[in-house]
């Protein structure tokens, strides 16, 4: 070993973006020291050495901090120089427990390399089998970064590991009250996405040793308090979970003897400890800095970020609940940040809800919303975790008033349903909740969102049955809606404002008008009058994420006489020109066999020999795998030479379509490539090479994107197995996409699809409806997509598209994404808007999807010198709404006719 200085970390991964840091020369120098200490040394020698070494403190932590170094990087030596550790520390491993918490695991845990990771787990288990001082905090750490709704190798890998650790160590375990509980509020929380049957043995395992648990230390687990009672309700249909809640509810002093009952739990506030602990110390950062340091209205950009970060998958959708619960408990915003044009903490929740895809996750996030109100006692509670929840629903109102109403619903049916026994006590704790906030002047009155006209009839029936002394004449007096949204802050957004810079317009104004909005999360013109947490309050936001561009690592290798990227930027578009092109600079990187076929691929004109030629190539392809050169050179060559097959000048698709003509369509050398791809196994390591090729092949020229997701078509149907395989071969297309090393496969099949119908619209309207079907999860609902494909159609091609819709074998959107396509819609040409209403009467699509788009539209009379008008969304619109007031003039006919001049009101004055 040298002293030299590394290029990259020992114990982190870097990158491009991210290289070395001033930590990594930290532990080098201290790594450096312990070998030169020890080098060519034996173990007992080593001692001495080290021990002779220790004249002073700082020579002291230093040796600690190589040492724990040198373990984490090197596996071979890790054993002895933990003992080497454990005999030369003076302080109990003071320095190494402070290391991992503060420096390691609690802020660069994500960085570290899947070795480094592995040492750390071998470590800190022989750290917690000696018992070592402060190991526990260790270990807590740990528990933080097993992320909730995410189930990928790492994460399983690490919740598995941990648990392993625990359950060999359970002595040592139970004499940390407070660790027995996180464990359990942790494991509980992270069952609930381990459902899958991948993972039937972990989840046997945390079943197993989460009950033990509870049954054995239930008194150190009563810390927890209500949140554990939800936690329970999300996996109760686990067989050895369910025959502990009989116990809990049935049996409470089985469990401990002072147990009364649920009662119990559900009287005793969680701890924020709790809600910290299930989040990761970079998603806390994040969603803290999101709530105390972005204004309201700039916020659009920092949700998007987050959500493709960590609620990206459907998995990831039960981390809103962690995250709804952290905002509540643990954000308690100043008096002055709450009347600031800070974000509050009633928007972060509103586009958390909002955006939620799932309906059993948005369920359980609006019971993680209200759970406080249920047993609310004034006494021990606080005011701060039940208003965001009357926030959420008091300025949706009107911008979103479906998440309002189905709130409304929610806490009106929980009451009698959370547990009939304790209905009375928990409708006692909604009122208690409601009396305070009003007490508190969160809002000034109730009766606008209880009593607002708009509201369906039932719903209102059943508020004014469940909140009686609350509905007509509230406590506070009649408030009339302008009085709602006082602006308080010097510094306050327009409404104009939050539409354009909002994803989510979380705002109380009309937007009819110039008036300011309300940032502050009260509703009233006098200062917010709220009691201070007993907590201590989260630390202080970190400075504001910087955003790296994002830096695509394209291998380049050189070679004497052409660069990779030379080849590359000399192919922009093989159609383009007519010249002929000399390949010999390409064909001197290729072995001879290889450039004779393609010298003779060059000359033969005959099609069945040359498709003949394309096999060769593949079987020398197979017999010897090409480095990167090789594969860009030949790339190169192939796109220059099938040419004609890339750019037929006619129609891919025949013009009658049948079995024979399309076996006649494939029958060019370049569906060659394609075919070998495709017949061979996906463990076959022979695919590899093609599809690098394939990969290198795109990049010179993007008509093979389109070609292969043709011929993956086309290949089923001559094959007669359309029903049977067509989705799975069209799968094959995303191969194409993760050999490319590209996350964005939405993107990647945009791009292909746009050159395709520029270049062939029959074959886009042909190929379209297996592109949904296959890749339901970045195909329906994206409007960039449904745009291409609609400013290509023609009528009939409109009219097969419909037929597959209402046959039950296309989905392109559905009802959630509705809303969302309906407004970028806005700005499409007239046709294509047109096609997209029929496409949606044809989805049965409802018009409560159209609502929240209304206020956006904009309308004049035909007198009146107003462009840009929106007529076509409310044109269609308004039938809908003529469609449901007939409905409704059936049973109510007053409310039938309702709905159309409340319709054509909003849409006269442009609201």
């Amino acid at each position: 070993m040298t002293n030299e200085r590394p290029i990259t970390s020992r114990l982190f991964t870097t990158s491009v973006v991210e290289g070395r840091i001033e930590l990594d020369e930290k532990y080098d120098k201290a790594y450096n020291n312990v070998i030169t200490l020890t080098r060519g040394l034996t173990e007992e020698e080593s001692h001495h050495a080290l021990n002779k070494a220790l004249d002073d403190r700082k020579v002291h932590d230093e040796l600690c901090l190589g040492l724990l170094v040198s373990i984490l990087a090197d596996p071979s030596i890790a054993s002895r120089h933990y003992h080497d550790l454990t005999l030369v520390s003076r302080d109990s491993l003071k320095v190494v427990t402070e290391t991992l918490i503060h420096q390691i695991i609690g802020e660069r845990f994500s960085r570290l390399s899947e070795s480094t990771r592995r040492q750390l787990l071998w470590l800190v288990r022989e750290l917690v089998k000696t018992g070592i001082n402060n190991v526990e905090g260790v270990v807590w750490c740990l528990l933080r970064q097993i992320a909730g709704g995410d189930v990928s190798p790492k994460n399983v890998w690490l919740a598995e590991s941990l648990v392993d650790i625990l359950r060999e160590n359970r002595p040592w375990l139970d004499k940390f009250p407070v660790i027995v509980a996180s464990v359990t509020y942790t494991y509980l929380r992270i069952l609930e996405d381990h459902s899958g049957p991948q993972f039937a043995g972990l989840r046997q395992k945390e079943v197993a040793f989460v009950v033990g648990l509870l049954r054995e230390r239930f008194q150190d687990c009563l810390m927890i308090g209500r949140d554990l009672l939800r936690l329970l309700q999300n996996i109760a249909k686990i067989q050895e979970i369910e025959a502990f809640w009989k116990d809990l509810i049935h049996n409470p002093t089985s469990l401990s003897t002072g147990f009364t009952g649920i009662l119990q739990l559900l009287q005793t506030r969680t701890s924020r400890r709790f809600f910290v602990v299930r989040l990761t110390p970079e998603m806390e950062k994040k969603i803290v800095f999101l709530c105390t340091d972005v204004k309201f209205g700039m916020q659009k950009r920092y949700q998007e970020w987050f959500q493709r970060q960590y609620l990206n998958t459907p998995e990831s959708q039960t981390l809103r609940c962690d995250l709804i619960r952290f905002i509540i408990g643990c954000i308690h915003p100043s008096n002055e940040v709450l009347c600031s044009d800070i974000i509050p903490r009633w928007a972060v929740i509103g586009w958390l809800l909002s955006s939620c895809t799932s309906p059993v996750a948005t369920a359980n996030s609006k019971l993680a919303l209200f759970y406080d109100w249920l047993l609310y006692n004034t006494e021990t509670d606080n005011i701060m975790n039940i208003e965001p929840g009357i926030l959420v629903m008091y300025h949706s109102m009107r911008p979103h008033p479906v998440l309002t109403t189905s709130l409304l619903d929610f806490i009106c049916r929980i009451i009698p349903n959370f547990h009939p026994p304790y209905a009375d006590k928990i409708r006692a704790g909604v009122h208690n909740s409601l009396r305070q906030i009003l007490e508190k002047r969160v809002v000034q009155s109730l009766e606008p969102l209880f009593d607002n006209r708009h509201m369906d009839v039932e719903l209102r029936k059943l508020i004014r049955e469940t909140f009686p002394e609350f509905c007509a004449n509230s406590v506070m007096g009649e408030v009339k809606h302008e009085d709602f949204v006082a602006p308080v802050s010097s510094q306050s957004v327009t409404t104009m404002d939050l539409l354009v810079e909002t994803g989510l317009d979380f705002g109380g104004s009309p937007v009819n008008n110039d008036s300011e909005v309300n940032n502050s999360n009260h509703v009233g013109g006098e200062e917010a009058m709220f009691s201070e947490d007993e907590e201590e309050p989260p630390s202080k936001a970190p400075p504001p994420p910087v955003v790296k561009p994002k830096v695509e690592e394209i291998p380049v290798t050189p070679t004497p006489a052409l660069e990779v990227e030379d080849v590359k930027a000399k192919v922009n578009d093989v159609n383009s020109t007519e010249e002929k092109v000399d390949l010999s600079n390409y064909l001197e990187f290729l072995e001879n066999d290889m450039k004779t076929i393609l010298l003779d691929l060059q000359t033969e004109k005959d099609t069945k020999q040359r498709c003949d030629l394309l096999q060769k190539l593949c079987d020398l392809i197979f017999s010897d795998d090409l480095d990167q050169v090789e594969t860009v050179n030949l790339a190169f060559c192939l796109c220059h030479l099938l040419s004609d097959d890339l750019s037929p000048g006619t129609s891919l698709l025949p013009q009658d379509i049948s079995a024979e003509s399309i076996q006649e369509s494939l029958g060019h050398p370049l569906y060659v490539l394609f075919d070998n791809l495709i017949t061979l196994p996906e463990d076959d390591h022979r695919r590899q090479p093609i599809l690098q090729l394939l990969v290198e092949m795109h990049k010179t020229t993007y008509q093979v994107g389109y070609h292969f997701l043709y011929f993956l078509k086309a290949s089923n149907i001559k094959s007669d197995k359309v029903q049977e395989n067509n989705e799975s071969s069209i799968s094959t297309y995303r191969d194409l996409c993760k050999a490319a090393g590209l996350k964005d496969f939405a993107g990647f099949v945009i791009r292909d699809l746009r050159l395709l119908g520029e270049d062939d619209p029959r074959v886009l309207s042909w190929i379209i409806p297996d592109i949904y079907n296959s890749f339901a999860k970045q195909t329906r609902g994206n409007a960039e997509l449904l745009q291409l494909v609609l400013e290509r159609l023609d009528s009939s091609q409109l009219h097969d598209l419909v037929c597959m819709v209402l046959q039950g074998s296309l989905q392109m959107f559905d009802n959630s994404s509705f809303a969302t396509i309906l407004e970028k819609s806005l700005q499409w040409e007239t046709v294509e808007q047109l096609f997209l209403w029929q496409l949606a009467k044809a989805h049965e699509i409802p018009v409560d999807c159209c609502l929240s788009v209304m206020p956006k539209l904009k309308f004049t009379s035909h007198s009146a010198l107003v462009s840009n008008t929106h007529g076509e969304a409310l044109s269609n619109i308004l039938m809908m709404l003529r469609r449901e007031s007939r409905k409704m003039s059936r049973s109510h006919p007053e409310n039938g006719k309702r709905i159309i001049k409340w319709a054509l009101t909003v849409t006269s004055f442009g609201f």
